[in-house]
Protein backbone atom coordinates (compact mmCIF):
# COMPACT_ATOMS: atom_id res chain seq x y z
CA UNK A 1 0.00 0.00 0.00
CA UNK A 2 2.82 2.43 0.90
CA UNK A 3 4.37 1.79 -2.50
CA UNK A 4 1.08 2.59 -4.27
CA UNK A 5 0.59 5.82 -2.32
CA UNK A 6 4.19 6.81 -2.98
CA UNK A 7 3.78 6.23 -6.69
CA UNK A 8 0.61 8.36 -6.80
CA UNK A 9 2.31 11.22 -4.95
CA UNK A 10 5.27 11.01 -7.28
CA UNK A 11 2.89 11.27 -10.22
CA UNK A 12 1.31 14.40 -8.75
CA UNK A 13 4.71 15.99 -8.27
CA UNK A 14 5.62 15.26 -11.88
CA UNK A 15 2.35 16.40 -13.50
CA UNK A 16 1.57 19.54 -11.54
CA UNK A 17 4.63 21.62 -12.58
CA UNK A 18 4.08 20.68 -16.23
CA UNK A 19 0.45 21.79 -16.06
CA UNK A 20 1.43 25.08 -14.42
CA UNK A 21 3.97 25.74 -17.15
CA UNK A 22 1.36 25.75 -19.92
CA UNK A 23 -1.22 27.87 -18.07
CA UNK A 24 -1.35 31.30 -19.77
CA UNK A 25 -0.67 34.29 -17.52
CA UNK A 26 -3.24 37.03 -16.98
CA UNK A 27 -3.08 39.15 -20.18
CA UNK A 28 -4.18 42.36 -18.44
CA UNK A 29 -0.82 42.98 -16.69
CA UNK A 30 0.90 42.15 -19.99
CA UNK A 31 -1.16 44.83 -21.71
CA UNK A 32 -0.61 47.38 -18.95
CA UNK A 33 3.14 46.89 -19.31
CA UNK A 34 2.85 48.16 -22.91
CA UNK A 35 0.59 51.17 -22.38
CA UNK A 36 3.16 53.71 -21.25
CA UNK A 37 2.68 57.25 -22.53
CA UNK A 38 3.82 57.56 -26.13
CA UNK A 39 3.59 53.85 -26.77
CA UNK A 40 0.77 52.24 -28.70
CA UNK A 41 -0.51 49.64 -31.11
CA UNK A 42 -1.71 49.42 -34.71
CA UNK A 43 -4.78 47.55 -35.91
CA UNK A 44 -6.70 46.61 -39.03
CA UNK A 45 -10.23 45.31 -39.22
CA UNK A 46 -12.90 44.22 -41.66
CA UNK A 47 -16.64 44.72 -41.18
CA UNK A 48 -19.06 42.45 -43.05
CA UNK A 49 -22.81 42.13 -43.29
CA UNK A 50 -24.03 38.53 -43.04
CA UNK A 51 -27.40 37.49 -44.42
CA UNK A 52 -29.00 34.37 -45.81
CA UNK A 53 -27.50 34.96 -49.26
CA UNK A 54 -23.97 35.21 -47.85
CA UNK A 55 -21.40 37.64 -46.46
CA UNK A 56 -20.80 41.11 -47.91
CA UNK A 57 -17.74 43.13 -46.94
CA UNK A 58 -18.82 46.60 -45.90
CA UNK A 59 -15.64 48.41 -44.93
CA UNK A 60 -11.95 48.09 -44.08
CA UNK A 61 -10.48 50.07 -41.25
CA UNK A 62 -6.91 50.68 -40.11
CA UNK A 63 -5.57 52.76 -37.29
CA UNK A 64 -2.99 53.61 -34.68
CA UNK A 65 -3.74 54.05 -31.00
CA UNK A 66 -1.38 56.06 -28.80
CA UNK A 67 -1.56 55.70 -25.03
CA UNK A 68 -1.26 58.52 -22.52
CA UNK A 69 -0.97 58.59 -18.75
CA UNK A 70 -4.56 57.36 -18.54
CA UNK A 71 -6.24 55.61 -21.47
CA UNK A 72 -5.76 56.68 -25.07
CA UNK A 73 -4.09 60.03 -25.63
CA UNK A 74 -4.56 60.03 -29.40
CA UNK A 75 -5.73 57.95 -32.35
CA UNK A 76 -5.54 58.05 -36.14
CA UNK A 77 -8.15 55.88 -37.88
CA UNK A 78 -9.04 55.55 -41.58
CA UNK A 79 -12.06 53.86 -43.13
CA UNK A 80 -12.26 52.56 -46.69
CA UNK A 81 -15.77 51.64 -47.76
CA UNK A 82 -16.49 48.65 -49.99
CA UNK A 83 -18.48 48.77 -53.24
CA UNK A 84 -21.16 51.45 -52.74
CA UNK A 85 -23.60 49.44 -54.87
CA UNK A 86 -23.58 46.76 -52.17
CA UNK A 87 -23.65 48.88 -49.01
CA UNK A 88 -25.48 51.89 -47.62
CA UNK A 89 -24.70 55.20 -49.33
CA UNK A 90 -24.46 56.70 -45.83
CA UNK A 91 -20.96 55.24 -45.60
CA UNK A 92 -18.02 57.09 -47.12
CA UNK A 93 -14.23 56.91 -46.97
CA UNK A 94 -12.95 59.01 -44.11
CA UNK A 95 -10.12 59.59 -41.67
CA UNK A 96 -10.40 60.70 -38.05
CA UNK A 97 -7.54 62.02 -35.92
CA UNK A 98 -8.21 62.51 -32.23
CA UNK A 99 -5.78 64.25 -29.89
CA UNK A 100 -6.96 64.56 -26.32
CA UNK A 101 -10.60 65.60 -26.35
CA UNK A 102 -10.60 67.10 -29.84
CA UNK A 103 -11.20 65.23 -33.11
CA UNK A 104 -10.49 66.15 -36.72
CA UNK A 105 -12.40 64.44 -39.51
CA UNK A 106 -11.53 64.27 -43.21
CA UNK A 107 -13.82 62.86 -45.86
CA UNK A 108 -17.17 61.34 -44.96
CA UNK A 109 -20.60 62.79 -45.74
CA UNK A 110 -19.70 66.36 -44.68
CA UNK A 111 -16.65 66.74 -46.92
CA UNK A 112 -18.47 68.40 -49.88
CA UNK A 113 -19.81 71.13 -47.57
CA UNK A 114 -16.44 72.37 -46.33
CA UNK A 115 -15.15 75.79 -47.46
CA UNK A 116 -12.62 75.88 -50.28
CA UNK A 117 -9.11 75.00 -49.13
CA UNK A 118 -10.34 73.17 -46.03
CA UNK A 119 -10.19 69.37 -45.95
CA UNK A 120 -10.56 68.74 -42.22
CA UNK A 121 -13.36 69.66 -39.84
CA UNK A 122 -12.60 70.20 -36.16
CA UNK A 123 -14.95 68.66 -33.61
CA UNK A 124 -14.63 69.83 -30.02
CA UNK A 125 -15.23 66.41 -28.52
CA UNK A 126 -13.64 62.98 -29.02
CA UNK A 127 -15.13 61.18 -32.03
CA UNK A 128 -12.25 58.77 -32.69
CA UNK A 129 -13.90 56.53 -35.26
CA UNK A 130 -15.72 59.11 -37.39
CA UNK A 131 -19.17 58.51 -38.88
CA UNK A 132 -18.75 55.35 -40.97
CA UNK A 133 -16.32 53.93 -38.44
CA UNK A 134 -19.03 54.02 -35.78
CA UNK A 135 -20.55 51.02 -37.53
CA UNK A 136 -17.35 49.00 -37.42
CA UNK A 137 -15.81 47.01 -34.53
CA UNK A 138 -17.49 48.18 -31.27
CA UNK A 139 -15.08 46.30 -28.97
CA UNK A 140 -11.52 47.54 -28.38
CA UNK A 141 -9.34 44.81 -26.85
CA UNK A 142 -6.42 47.26 -26.64
CA UNK A 143 -8.23 48.90 -23.73
CA UNK A 144 -7.26 47.38 -20.35
CA UNK A 145 -10.80 47.67 -18.97
CA UNK A 146 -12.26 45.88 -21.97
CA UNK A 147 -9.57 43.20 -22.08
CA UNK A 148 -10.23 42.42 -18.42
CA UNK A 149 -13.95 41.98 -19.13
CA UNK A 150 -13.41 39.79 -22.19
CA UNK A 151 -10.99 37.46 -20.40
CA UNK A 152 -12.92 37.28 -17.14
CA UNK A 153 -16.29 36.68 -18.81
CA UNK A 154 -15.03 34.36 -21.55
CA UNK A 155 -14.16 30.69 -21.58
CA UNK A 156 -10.47 30.04 -22.15
CA UNK A 157 -9.06 27.34 -24.40
CA UNK A 158 -5.31 27.73 -24.64
CA UNK A 159 -4.72 31.31 -25.83
CA UNK A 160 -8.30 31.85 -27.02
CA UNK A 161 -11.26 33.26 -25.10
CA UNK A 162 -14.86 32.92 -26.30
CA UNK A 163 -17.93 34.46 -24.71
CA UNK A 164 -20.70 37.04 -24.82
CA UNK A 165 -20.96 40.62 -23.64
CA UNK A 166 -23.94 42.94 -24.00
CA UNK A 167 -23.77 46.41 -25.51
CA UNK A 168 -24.88 47.77 -22.15
CA UNK A 169 -22.07 46.00 -20.30
CA UNK A 170 -19.58 47.18 -22.89
CA UNK A 171 -20.66 50.81 -22.53
CA UNK A 172 -20.28 50.64 -18.76
CA UNK A 173 -16.71 49.34 -18.75
CA UNK A 174 -15.31 50.83 -21.97
CA UNK A 175 -14.55 54.57 -22.34
CA UNK A 176 -13.80 53.83 -26.02
CA UNK A 177 -17.27 52.40 -26.60
CA UNK A 178 -18.97 55.33 -24.89
CA UNK A 179 -17.49 57.82 -27.36
CA UNK A 180 -17.57 55.51 -30.41
CA UNK A 181 -20.97 53.81 -30.54
CA UNK A 182 -23.55 55.79 -32.54
CA UNK A 183 -26.27 55.22 -29.94
CA UNK A 184 -26.92 53.69 -26.56
CA UNK A 185 -27.72 50.01 -26.90
CA UNK A 186 -29.27 47.57 -24.50
CA UNK A 187 -29.05 43.91 -23.63
CA UNK A 188 -28.28 42.65 -27.14
CA UNK A 189 -25.44 40.19 -27.09
CA UNK A 190 -22.09 40.55 -28.80
CA UNK A 191 -20.47 37.16 -29.35
CA UNK A 192 -16.69 37.33 -29.31
CA UNK A 193 -13.58 35.23 -29.86
CA UNK A 194 -10.34 36.78 -28.64
CA UNK A 195 -7.00 35.17 -29.50
CA UNK A 196 -3.77 36.14 -27.73
CA UNK A 197 -0.28 35.94 -29.16
CA UNK A 198 2.70 34.19 -27.59
CA UNK A 199 3.43 37.45 -25.73
CA UNK A 200 -0.01 37.19 -24.08
CA UNK A 201 -1.24 40.32 -25.87
CA UNK A 202 -4.37 40.53 -28.08
CA UNK A 203 -3.71 39.41 -31.65
CA UNK A 204 -7.15 38.84 -33.14
CA UNK A 205 -10.68 39.74 -32.08
CA UNK A 206 -13.80 38.51 -33.89
CA UNK A 207 -17.23 39.80 -32.86
CA UNK A 208 -20.72 39.13 -34.19
CA UNK A 209 -24.12 40.53 -33.26
CA UNK A 210 -27.62 40.64 -34.72
CA UNK A 211 -27.97 43.43 -37.25
CA UNK A 212 -31.66 44.10 -36.68
CA UNK A 213 -32.11 47.46 -34.99
CA UNK A 214 -28.44 48.41 -35.40
CA UNK A 215 -27.63 48.42 -39.10
CA UNK A 216 -29.26 51.51 -40.61
CA UNK A 217 -32.59 49.75 -41.12
CA UNK A 218 -31.47 47.48 -43.94
CA UNK A 219 -31.42 44.22 -41.96
CA UNK A 220 -33.90 41.38 -41.72
CA UNK A 221 -34.46 39.03 -38.83
CA UNK A 222 -31.42 36.79 -38.39
CA UNK A 223 -28.99 39.04 -40.29
CA UNK A 224 -25.71 39.67 -38.50
CA UNK A 225 -22.81 42.11 -38.44
CA UNK A 226 -19.37 40.50 -38.35
CA UNK A 227 -16.12 42.25 -37.37
CA UNK A 228 -12.59 40.86 -37.50
CA UNK A 229 -9.77 42.91 -35.96
CA UNK A 230 -6.02 42.19 -35.98
CA UNK A 231 -3.60 43.97 -33.63
CA UNK A 232 0.11 44.42 -34.30
CA UNK A 233 3.08 46.58 -33.32
CA UNK A 234 2.44 46.40 -29.59
CA UNK A 235 4.56 48.80 -27.57
CA UNK A 236 5.79 50.80 -30.56
CA UNK A 237 6.48 54.49 -30.10
CA UNK A 238 3.88 56.50 -32.01
CA UNK A 239 3.30 60.25 -32.25
CA UNK A 240 -0.11 61.41 -33.48
CA UNK A 241 -0.58 65.14 -34.11
CA UNK A 242 -3.45 67.31 -35.40
CA UNK A 243 -3.58 68.11 -39.13
CA UNK A 244 -2.13 71.44 -40.36
CA UNK A 245 -4.20 74.34 -39.00
CA UNK A 246 -4.47 75.89 -42.46
CA UNK A 247 -6.45 72.85 -43.64
CA UNK A 248 -8.85 72.77 -40.68
CA UNK A 249 -12.35 74.22 -40.63
CA UNK A 250 -13.65 74.94 -37.14
CA UNK A 251 -17.41 75.24 -36.85
CA UNK A 252 -18.72 77.66 -34.22
CA UNK A 253 -21.74 75.38 -33.82
CA UNK A 254 -19.65 72.55 -32.37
Amino acid sequence: MKQIVGALLAGVLIVTPAQAAVTPADPVPALKSRVAAGRGVMFTDVTSFVELSGKTKVMNRRGTLQYGKSGFAASDISVIVADQDKVSTVFADERAITVGKVSYRKGGPLAPRLPKGKSWIKINKPVPVGVSGAFSQPVNAAEPETLKALTSMGRRTGLTYTGNITFQQLSKISPWARVSLPSRRGEELIRYTLTLGSDNLPRKLVTTYLAEGHWLGRSNEGDEVHHETVYKGWGGRYTITPPPASQVYSSKQQ
